[in-house]
């Protein structure tokens, strides 16, 4: 009795965490020939040759195996007078209960022992919707993403190879993912060897999972092996492409230490490891159907040698020769130029099992990333000038599982309460690091946008007039001095953007050749370049970059504007505690989840400019009251009288401060310093405060997490911090915390078997917490009365207003009357009565909205305080999850569901100080919302499975989902102290939907999966965004249910697996006695799909130029119109083969070769709104273009560049390719 009080007590005190991602065995030893249960039998399971848990059945011959890690395993039965039974191959997946029964044979001489293959059922008695995937299948399926593998299973829409999910009508954000039990952040990446098993769950999950409403893609990581083996595989697609893919990997595994037996022979392994890795180049990852276009070689470097021409009125100046190149001038090539990239991918397992009931796994992977992204505008002449990334996610956890009791002593009584007792305990930690720059400057920011060395010269210039000379009391008349101008203006080209500098070198060339005039005036045509002006935009100074080409394209030399960093954490805590209690498994967890954002950039090419403007602005004035008469040689005076530079004091900045401290100057020395004669090494950012970087809301940096100079905080600073805080200086620091949200959740769950009738109850509590400052009204950025206060009684504010009115009047500073009321988004005038908008309020306040804040002043000077802000409120959300299954007959079963499932908010709800502090500078800005809610999903299905032979099944289900609190945009007309827009939770809409699926297990050669589903999924926002447009508009935030644009109404996947087996198995052509195919054969994916929604406009725009303000017209409804059906055949054709090294030692080969888009298809995936064309959006051919087009310096070239651009490679699918590759195990 007391043992059974203290695994209940365990049982309950170490229910610590959420979930552990481990399946269950259960079944029943029988004899095979009279059907009778065999009781006290021995039951274990073995992994990779390693025995990994055991028990023995009870009195009625049953048995139960608990935790089990997904993946594969071998089953061994054995009792006293019976061959000793083996099932190779059976299949555990996460939170799944896998019924096998065994059936053993009398045995007539020792050591018989019978060997069968585990057959996975047709039918799965714990169904949980979705599909799991082995090893061995993931490898033979045509692809290498985790996505698409996904992508296979009913109810997932996947636009196209590689790309995100829709998992049944929701966004591609309400899916996550899991490695071991660790939700992902950051890459996905793991080595294809390194998987055992991926499970995705598009409908009835258990409580364990939270923070998700959509699906789960579950991936479990292969464990060591009791032997040593490993693996490698290579791969190329050079023979058939230019995309010059190459991938080598490698996997190893095996024992570390293992323990001995009485007679001192190794037996099973204590510690053993599991590690493999993988390393891949490729030329181009993400190609195009159609291809890409770039400028011939050639003619790149005529560009270069001479990229002006003057124009037909020369001393208009010059014109750009990239904006007369023809089609002909240009090459179509396969794949994208300069966006290489090269990866790699590792991922370990220790695992440590001192004793039966104690199982400790420590693991990890790592994913690095370095190449190039595409940037379109850059793909025909700047190519390598494309951004550098480098990204690096690394992972680990620990996890110890103990097991209570023994099964021995479970079986001391058969109506023992309390079995199966364990506890798991599980850390996590993740970090994801992101770099952004170009490569030829890395951190060196006063690198990015520097030409050259130029120099100004400057003389003073002066006016006819008299003064008074207060110093000796007597008129000066004469020259008196009245400004400077600039004499003269040289350059000398830079080494490092050289493709920059000769914009510059050339213009300097033809502005003397061309004898061009200055704008100083009385130089006349000498062609000498005296001032910046002369240079008008077309040769480029320090911090300035090339002019487009039409606005389609720009040429070569433009630099990429950024450099910058991301950092993310992710901290987990987990724990389970679990124990059958009768026929019941239950299960208590809790979950602590706390994550880390931080990230600094800086815009670097424009902080040239911004040092011209900082630099000398307090030296712009004449020191009037200080003349210096000219005087010769003995004392006559000259008819002439200078100025020093007035030093205004108030109007320096702290840049130039520092810059003269650097140079060996005082602070208030008068000299004119030129900011450009300088190198890049004479200038640091800490030159600057944080208020110049920041520049009054144009900011040349943004962080988070980070000081404004780029070092990690070790602390968070507060709101307040940002307000007030100073350096020594007296200049702001102006810090922002990293966004730090908190997770936690709790759930029980009861998870039984009657029979075969399947029940899992469950219910979860989740707590988000944002851990941030929020506005007290989203409307109000400073503190302001409600209607109940006296200040508004005072004011004749209407008595059925209370505390949840706030109050605004005719004038902010002095209040003489109130003019209306906001309740929420709701608006009254003065008289109580509703109305639509706040104009009325705003009209009588003047044209400014006006609220009756509480400090008046304040809110006029812009004095932003954290008196309108207060803590965010944590949401707690109760989710009960109900799901079960049963057999309606031997081959027929019933399964249904009904989850309520939420998830944080998945972007834009980072806390942004700046956002606020510089709202009056960016009134309709987009602002982020640090308040909002979690979203919700109401998921409710019924399905029925049934068998249609011994080998084939066929399962329907219908689905429907509520999406609840989904964010989207929202206009804040009446905001003070201006309009915003902002995130809210404002989107909701509704899927319904039927999937069928239809399941052939090998039937001679092939076996097959063929899923469709029908899906009708609606809504009033497709993503966070869609709504932009219109809340930019300042229309009402009017919600209205439309296609959603991933609503792919047909979706068709059929996955087939045709191969030959070996020996008696083998049933293919043989030729010379030769078994030519044996163990050949292929896979296919199949899939297609009806076209998704897009909205058709009326009026033609010129979508392929930007910076184009033009605005469309909607034609019929919203998402009206779709696409056309596309589809994709991709397959993988392999033999293997066996070396046999010697009597002991064989290997396995595998040659392959894989082949997407097998027909290549040119699926079009986006399309232009005014024709539904995926190559012209109309306006080269529209009438109203043609004046317009023939105003272009060369009409002929801008059309040829024009139909290149607007055949955009990224509205088709992608092309075929084909890789060859080859493994070996040893």
């Amino acid at each position: 009795m007391l043992r059974k009080l203290y695994l209940l007590f365990a049982t309950v005190l170490f229910s610590a965490v959420a979930f552990a991602q481990t399946g269950t065995l259960k079944g029943t030893v029988l004899d095979v020939l009279s059907g009778e249960a065999i009781p006290f039998a021995n039951v274990i399971i073995e992994r990779n040759g390693i025995q990994t848990a055991g028990t023995t059945t009870d009195f009625d011959g049953k048995f139960t195996i608990k935790p089990i890690e997904p993946g594969t395993y071998t089953v061994k039965a054995t009792f006293v007078g019976y061959q000793t039974f083996i099932m190779t191959g059976l299949i555990v997946s996460a939170n799944k209960i896998t019924f096998q029964d065994l059936k053993l044979s009398s045995g007539i001489q020792k050591g018989e022992v019978v060997i069968v293959e585990y057959k996975k059922p047709l039918i799965d008695q714990d169904n949980i919707t979705g599909t799991t995937k082995t090893a061995e299948e993931i490898v033979a399926l045509p692809t290498r993403s985790v996505a698409s593998v996904a992508a296979t299973t009913a109810g997932i829409y996947q636009r196209d190879e590689g790309e995100s999910l829709n998992v049944r009508g929701s966004r591609s954000d309400a899916i996550d993912y899991y490695i071991d039990g660790i939700k992902v952040r950051g890459s996905l990446g793991l080595p294809q060897s390194a998987i055992e098993q991926i499970t995705v769950m598009t409908g009835g999950l258990p409580a364990q999972y939270g923070d998700v409403t959509g699906g789960i893609i579950s991936i479990t990581t292969k464990g060591p092996s009791n032997k040593f083996y490993g693996g490698a595989e290579v791969e190329s697609s050079s023979l058939f492409d230019k995309y010059n893919k190459n991938l080598f990997g490698i996997n190893l595994s095996g024992p570390i230490l293992k323990k001995r037996n009485e007679d001192g022979v190794k037996e099973n392994s204590i510690i053993g490891y599991f590690l493999s890795g993988e390393f891949r180049m490729v030329d181009d990852s993400d190609p195009s159907a159609i291809g890409n276009w770039k400028i011939k070689d050639g003619v790149l470097a005529d560009l270069k040698a001479n990229p002006f021409r003057p124009a037909p009125n020369v001393s208009a100046g010059f014109l750009q020769n990239a904006e007369f190149v023809r089609l002909d001038d240009l090459e179509k090539v396969q794949a994208r130029q300069n966006v290489a990239q090269k990866r790699i991918r590792v991922s370990g397992k220790l695992d440590f099992k001192p004793s039966k009931n104690t199982y400790l796994s420590l693991g990890g992977n790592y994913h690095y990333n370095k190449g190039h992204a595409y940037t379109r505008v850059y793909s025909i002449f700047n190519s390598n000038n494309n951004r550098q990334d480098i990204s690096n996610t690394w992972r680990v956890f620990g996890k110890l599982t103990q097991k209570f009791g023994t099964q021995e002593a479970d079986d001391e009584e058969s109506a023992s309460t309390i079995k199966n007792a364990f506890f798991t305990i599980q850390g996590d930690y993740t970090r994801d690091t992101h770099k952004y720059q170009d490569d030829s400057h890395n951190e060196n920011i006063f690198d990015y946008g520097y030409i050259g060395k130029f120099q100004t010269y400057k003389e003073n210039i002066y006016d006819r007039g008299t003064i008074f000379d207060t110093a000796n009391g007597h008129y000066l008349n004469g020259y008196i001095h009245s400004g400077w101008t600039d004499t003269l203006y040289t350059f000398q080209a830079g080494n490092l953007n050289p493709d920059a500098a000769i914009y510059t070198s050339k213009y300097y060339d033809m502005f003397s050749d061309y004898g061009m005039t200055s704008y100083i005036d009385g130089y006349g045509m000498d062609g000498v370049i005296r001032t910046n002006l002369d240079l008008q935009g077309v040769g480029l100074r320090n911090g300035e970059r090339t002019q487009s080409i039409y606005s389609l394209w720009y040429p070569f030399g433009r630099e990429y504007n950024y450099y910058g960093y991301d950092y993310e954490t992710q901290t987990t805590f987990k724990a389970i505690g679990s124990a059958d209690i009768n026929d019941h498994e239950f299960s208590f967890g809790i979950e602590y989840e706390q994550r880390t954002d931080a990230s600094w950039g800086v815009n670097p090419i424009g902080l040239w400019g911004y040092m011209r403007q900082l630099a000398n602005k307090h030296l712009t004035q004449l020191d009037l009251s200080n003349p210096h008469p000219v005087f010769d040689e003995n004392g006559i005076y000259k008819d002439t009288v200078n100025f020093d530079r007035l030093f205004v004091a108030e109007d320096q900045s702290f840049f130039d401060e520092n810059l003269r401290k650097k140079l060996g100057k005082s602070a208030n020395n008068l000299e004119w310093i030129d900011i450009d004669s300088y190198g890049p090494d004479m200038y640091d950012l800490d030159m600057f405060s944080a208020d110049e970087l920041l520049n009054n809301g144009g900011s040349f940096v943004s962080y988070y997490g980070y000081d404004y100079l780029g070092n990690r905080y070790t602390s968070q600073p507060s709101f307040n911090d940002f307000l007030t805080k100073k350096d020594k200086n007296g200049n702001y620091t102006r810090p922002i915390a990293a966004f730090q949200p908190i997770y936690t959740a709790g759930y029980i769950q009861d998870k039984f078997a009657i029979e075969d009738l399947i029940f899992n109850i469950g219910l979860r509590i989740d707590r988000y917490d944002a851990n941030q400052p929020v506005l007290k009204d989203k409307y109000l950025l400073y503190d302001t009365y409600t209607a109940n206060t006296t200040k508004a009684r005072n004011l004749g504010s209407l008595s059925q207003f209370g505390e949840d009115y706030y109050v605004y009047v005719d004038d902010i500073e002095n209040p003489s009357s109130i003019v209306g009321y906001r309740n929420e988004d709701n608006w009254y005038d003065a008289t109580g009565a509703e109305i639509s908008n706040p104009d009325i309020l705003i009209n009588a306040a003047g044209g400014k909205i006006a609220p009756l804040v509480k400090d008046p002043t304040a809110a006029v000077n812009g004095d932003l305080s954290t008196a309108a802000f207060k803590d965010y409120d944590p949401q707690t959300i109760i989710m009960p999850r109900i799901a079960f299954s049963f057999p309606i007959s031997d081959e027929a079963q019933f399964f249904a569901h009904y989850d309520v499932l939420t998830q944080r908010p998945p972007e834009r709800s980072r806390f942004s100080p700046t956002q606020y502090y510089f709202l009056e500078q960016n009134i309709g800005g987009l602002l982020n919302n640090p308040d909002l809610k979690p979203e919700k999903t109401v998921d409710y299905e019924i399905g029925f499975a049934q068998t249609l032979s011994l080998k084939s099944a066929l399962t329907i289900s219908l689905f429907y989902k509520e999406l609840r609190d989904m964010i989207q945009v929202m206009n804040l007309p009446g905001a003070y102290p201006g309009r915003y827009l902002t995130m809210q939770n404002l989107d909701f809409g509704t899927v319904k939907g039927l999937s069928v699926a239809f399941d052939l297990r090998r039937t001679n050669n092939i076996s097959m999966t063929a899923n469709y589903t029908l899906q009708f999924a609606d809504g009033s926002g497709s993503s966070a965004t869609s709504g932009y447009s219109l809340a930019n508009t300042e229309q009402p935030n009017l919600r209205t249910t439309t296609p959603l644009s991933f609503d792919q109404r047909h979706t068709i996947s059929l996955a087939v697996d045709f191969h030959y087996g070996a020996g008696k198995d083998y049933n293919g052509p043989v030729i010379f006695g030769k078994k030519i195919l044996q163990r050949a054969g292929f896979n296919a994916i199949i899939s297609a799909g009806s076209g998704t929604p897009f909205s058709k406009q009326s009026n033609i725009t010129q979508e392929a130029a930007f910076g184009i303000n033009d605005r469309s017209t909607l034609e019929g409804t919203l998402y009206g119109s779709r696409l056309p059906w596309q589809s994709r055949v991709s397959t993988k054709i392999n033999k293997e083969f066996e070396i046999k090294w010697n009597d002991k030692k064989r290997s396995n080969v595998n040659v392959y070769l894989q082949v997407q888009n097998l027909f290549n298809a040119k699926n079009i995936i986006s399309v232009y709104r005014a024709t539904g064309n995926p190559d012209d959006d109309g306006y080269l051919t529209a009438s109203a273009s043609q004046n317009e087009i023939n105003t272009k310096n060369n009409p002929a070239s801008f059309v040829d560049l024009y139909r290149i651009k607007v055949n955009n490679p990224s509205n088709y699918s992608l092309p075929r390719m084909m890789n060859l590759g080859l493994t070996i195990s040893f």
